[in-house]
């Protein structure tokens, strides 16, 4: 067993295992976030997950532990679970996240694990989006108890229905946070990665109304919706727009038949941007266009606007960042600061004053049956996570060393 441990530790941090020793027990989260896998959160079902993250909050201690009533808002089973610990120095607190929810079913999975990665047996996603989030937050506060590390006051938020449009996240009290800083483990495979910005969203509903007619005996007596949202489309731009802003018409639902003028159409879709004062006017352009055909061609429409989430905007000089930044050269990794066209619980936060950094996790082809978690990345990413609070608390103690910002989004 010692010469396995050996091994997993050289895999896992390569030459630099000679000089950093892991602090997590790596096997130990691996057979918690097995068991958290085979627990079913997904079709907003999620209250067994959080009965099992809160009693795990509970036996490490926290002070406070609460699961919310989100669900009597969003619907389904469960609520968000909020913790609160003590810290051990004189530190601005800090917010941990993860979402407990997956994007589909797991009922009846079957788990495959070989030397470097986890997977199913492919009728079921794995769920490691965000199952590994949640595994590598109860690790790394296990491994501060136990190793009595110096660390902040932390808050840890589990949310529910993140999937589903952040639903948990956007419900969620925030009045009960102290922390204005916080770190959501909710990225991508590669350790190195961390998301320091992502869009603006505004979806779009907008529902057309014609005149129904016969298509072949008396077509002028009808109003074509379809005709109505097709000459809305044509004057819109769509795709991706700049470097920095997205628009999608997603759905498209109307007509009864071939030959009946049909009477109604609706049409969802988004838009999104890093800047939001440009995806803010393009829903207002939008619904400009919409309503103009609609009166030209004598029908109607309603269109519904609303901002999904707002954008995540943090400098690369920003002290969470500069704290990860510290935090993965301590295990030997670069850190490569990236902006993400998706949306995660740091955006909801946002939206309530609380800035977020997007840590990654080690899980590749999410939302997927081919989805699998990269054992070597997921360990990388948990002592990651561990380093980034230990230098957060170390730079609120000490003066802050001279670093080299890495290389970062234009």
């Amino acid at each position: 067993m010692r010469c396995l441990s050996l091994l997993w530790v050289l895999l896992a941090f390569g030459a630099h295992a000679q000089t950093y020793q892991p602090l997590l027990n790596h096997e130990r989260m691996t057979q918690l976030f097995m068991q958290m896998a085979r627990i079913d959160s997904g079709s907003e079902n999620e209250a067994e997950m959080c009965a099992f993250v809160a009693e795990q909050l509970r036996a490490l201690g926290a002070e406070v532990v609460v699961v919310d009533e989100a669900s009597k808002q969003i619907g389904g089973t469960g609520g968000n679970v909020f913790a609160r610990f003590r810290g051990t120095v004189e530190a601005p607190p800090l917010l941990l996240n993860a979402h407990v929810d997956t994007v589909q079913p797991t009922a009846g999975i079957q788990l495959v694990r070989d030397a470097n990665e986890i997977r199913t047996d492919g009728r079921t996603i794995l769920g490691a989006d965000n199952k590994a989030g949640v595994a590598i937050i109860l690790e790394v506060l296990r491994t501060l108890k136990e190793r009595n590390l110096p660390h902040p006051p932390l808050e840890v938020v589990f949310t529910i229905r993140e999937e589903k449009g952040l639903q948990g996240a956007k419900v969620f009290d925030t009045r009960q946070l102290r922390a204005r800083t916080g770190l959501v483990i909710d990225g991508g495979e590669d350790p190195q990665v961390l998301y320091i910005g992502s869009p603006t969203h505004w979806k779009f509903e907008v529902v057309f109304y014609g005149k129904a007619a016969h298509a072949g005996a008396e077509p002028e007596k009808g109003r074509n919706a379809i005709a109505m949202a097709a000459r809305a489309i044509a004057q819109m731009s769509w795709g991706r727009l700049d470097a920095e802003t997205t628009a999608n018409v997603g759905v498209i639902e109307g007509g009864q038949a071939m030959n009946i003028v049909p009477e109604r159409v609706r049409l969802v879709g988004e838009f999104r941007s890093f800047d939001p004062q440009r995806v803010q006017t393009l829903a207002e352009r939008w619904k400009t266009i919409c309503e103009q055909v609609a009166r030209e061609m004598e029908g109607k429409v309603e269109v519904n606007l609303s901002q999904t989430f707002e954008a995540v905007r943090l400098s690369p000089d920003a002290p969470i960042v500069q704290a990860a930044v510290e935090g993965l050269r301590a295990i030997g990794l670069e850190a490569k600061l990236e902006r993400t066209g998706g949306g995660t619980d740091a955006n909801a936060f946002a939206l309530k004053g609380i800035q977020c950094l997007v840590f990654p996790t080690g899980a590749d082809r999410i939302h997927s049956t081919e989805e699998r978690l990269i054992l070597r990345n997921f360990y990388l990413c948990g002592e990651g996570v561990l380093q980034t609070i230990l230098h957060w608390a170390k730079r609120a103690t000490e003066p802050p060393p001279a670093t080299t910002t890495p290389s970062a989004i234009p």
